[in-house]
């Protein structure tokens, strides 16, 4: 890789900020739109994965060459979870452009950057690695500050306290203020949304939390029977055999966790717990919350299958292994800390996943982005497959599922199934929204020659629909509340999507697929993929809706390109990621 150079403009380390700032020069691809640079740091016990935010990405007049400016401030305090930095730390950089992928690249300093001072660390470098050598060791706290520290927090709660005994001798003033506020005499408490008599109680605790300068609330009562459950089950040893699995993504035995508890349960030595509860905390119930606390402080094994919050309101229990069972298959769409420094993404200094100690992924090849999304070591990821797309290769399933669609929905039985699945826009749950009007369902049946039947599948975070004709209604079906998206993909013809990781799902049934992205390049500017996505997806690119409907009547869905696609991204075709999954949980348990 001779033609590809980086140079370091920026390398200044202010306490615990580093800052790098660097410049690649390399052949131009014009159809890469998305160059990325990631910086690998290591202090000999973890190896964390970054990413360096390109700044900007332009091509030379002659258009032989580009050029990649990437820049980012980290903080090395907040680099290893588990791990202090130590005295040394090792860091290099890994370029993709497109599909050339440039490991530990070389690079050079530029003559303007003057290396740190020779009286705090020792820079060395070679070619590809640069290493920070501590001089200065971190002192011992003096015992003094110890006590000191010890004391402080012993007059505070004191001092909490008789806050709050004040604070019941208030509570008359604080009743007859919030009546003048209800009767619009007074100010209102900012964050008092209530009405009636809950606004009355709710402006006393409100004036409460304000004088005694702590909450006190219904989420904060569940933190702190969370806190005390994992007290008290600390106090005893922890059940060796004991697995609890929690989610707030489910109510019930459902996805990754349904197939992996298939296997379990025939062993009648285990001792398994279930938290299943898609609510906040300030929506859960206290008999949840205990549990929580009790059954994180006693099993051996933490099955989750998603971002749990309460996980970091209480430490981890040493002797315990957490694993994260992710519901996505492949790597698509960036998240978590691979999003650093762009709007929605997770900040360096959030402790939000990093306490796994492995995340199932479904190949090898990917495994690099779990760990950087997650922010955790680069041997966390482990190969097993996805447990849920076992169902995939059961052959009786399939069959029971389109007999069963089929008795639903008998008119159906000739028609070939267009499946309509795309992704949400939006940052999240509460503002997650797809343009409806992009897609309209009954032009498409029309336009289609009523050759295929639509099936309308929304992320559940949109809550827009589709309108739908009454007299299409036993044609073009919205599906987006009441059906399992894999059960559907079993009776679908041709998949229509944009960035949904349904697609992983689809190849593996070899379902043509078509890519409906007419905001593909803004898509890439606010979320962004870990691939190039033009030369990643595995079906035609469509821009317009004209130009949907000329390709499928045209048959033109290039699906040749679903073999390499479904290799690349399944390390297993096999049926067996389960069983692969459930090996993992008790090679952990025997230890």
């Amino acid at each position: 890789m001779d033609n590809y150079s980086l140079k370091i403009l920026e390398l200044c380390r202010e306490e615990n900020m580093l800052n790098i700032g660097v410049r690649i020069k390399c052949p131009y691809n014009p159809s890469v739109k998305e160059p990325k640079l990631a910086i690998i740091f290591d202090n000999g016990t973890e190896t964390r994965r970054l990413p360096l935010l390109s700044q900007a990405y332009f091509p030379a007049e002659d258009l032989m060459f580009c050029t990649v400016f990437a820049k980012y401030s980290y903080n090395l305090a907040y680099l290893f979870f588990e791990t202090p930095v130590n005295k040394k730390i090792d860091f290099w950089f890994e370029f993709t452009y497109g599909d050339i992928v440039v490991h530990k690249m070389n690079f050079v300093i530029s003559s303007d950057v003057k290396l740190e001072d020779e009286d705090k660390y020792n820079v060395l470098h070679t070619d590809n690695t640069f290493t920070y050598q501590l001089i200065e060791v971190e002192k011992s706290i003096p015992k003094i500050w110890v006590v000191a520290d010890i004391f402080q927090a012993v007059i505070g709660d004191i001092w909490t306290f008789i806050l709050i005994i004040v604070s019941i001798f208030l509570i008359p003033l604080y009743l007859i203020e919030g009546i003048l506020a209800m009767l619009g005499c007074v100010r209102n408490m900012p964050k008092n949304k209530k009405h009636g008599l809950f606004r009355l109680i709710n402006h006393v605790r409100l004036r409460i939390n304000r004088f005694v300068r702590k909450g006190f609330g219904i989420t904060d009562s569940k933190v702190k029977i969370l806190r005390i459950a994992y007290r008290i089950g600390s106090l005893s040893q922890i059940k060796e055999n004991r697995i609890v699995f929690i989610s707030n993504r489910r109510n019930d035995m459902s996805g990754n966790f349904e197939f992996v508890y298939n296997v379990l349960k025939t062993d009648k030595s285990l001792d398994m717990k279930f938290i299943l509860d898609d609510r906040d905390i300030k929506h859960m119930s206290f008999s949840n919350a205990f549990r929580y606390g009790l059954y994180c402080a006693t099993s051996k094994i933490i099955l989750v299958d998603d971002y749990a919050g309460l996980l970091y309101k209480i430490p981890r229990r040493a002797g315990t292994t957490m694993m994260q069972l992710w519901h996505a298959c492949g790597a698509f769409k960036t998240f978590g800390y691979s999003r650093l420094g762009k709007p929605g993404g997770q900040r360096q200094t959030s402790p939000a996943h990093r306490n796994y100690d492995y995340c199932i992924v479904s190949s090898k090849e990917i495994a690099k982005f779990y760990a950087e999304g997650f922010g955790i070591s680069l041997n966390k990821p482990i190969a097993t497959g996805i447990p849920r797309t076992d169902i995939f290769f059961d052959v009786e399933y399939k069959k029971k599922v389109q007999e069963e669609f089929y008795q639903q929905y008998p008119k159906l039985r000739n028609k070939k199934i267009l499946l309509f699945a795309p992704t949400f826009r939006g940052n999240g749950k509460l503002s997650g929204y797809y343009p409806v009007e992009k897609f309209d369902v009954a032009r498409m049946y029309e336009e289609l020659n009523e050759e295929y039947a639509i099936l309308v599948k929304h992320h559940p975070f949109v809550q827009d629909r589709n309108d739908i004709p009454d007299e299409y209604s036993d044609v073009i079906l919205d599906m987006s509340s009441n059906s399992e998206l894999n059960d559907l993909l079993f009776v679908t013809d041709l998949l229509i999507s944009d960035y949904s990781s349904v697609i992983f799902e689809a190849a593996l049934l070899d379902i043509p697929m078509l890519f409906y992205a007419y905001d593909l390049q803004r898509y890439i500017s606010t979320r962004g993929f870990y691939y190039e996505y033009n030369e990643f997806v595995p079906g035609k690119i469509v821009s317009s809706f004209a130009q949907a409907v000329r390709a499928i009547n045209d048959r033109d869905f290039e699906a040749e390109k679903i073999i390499d696609f479904k290799t690349r991204f399944f390390d297993d075709l096999d049926g067996k990621s389960s069983q692969r999954t459930v090996d993992l949980i008790y090679r952990e348990l025997k230890k």
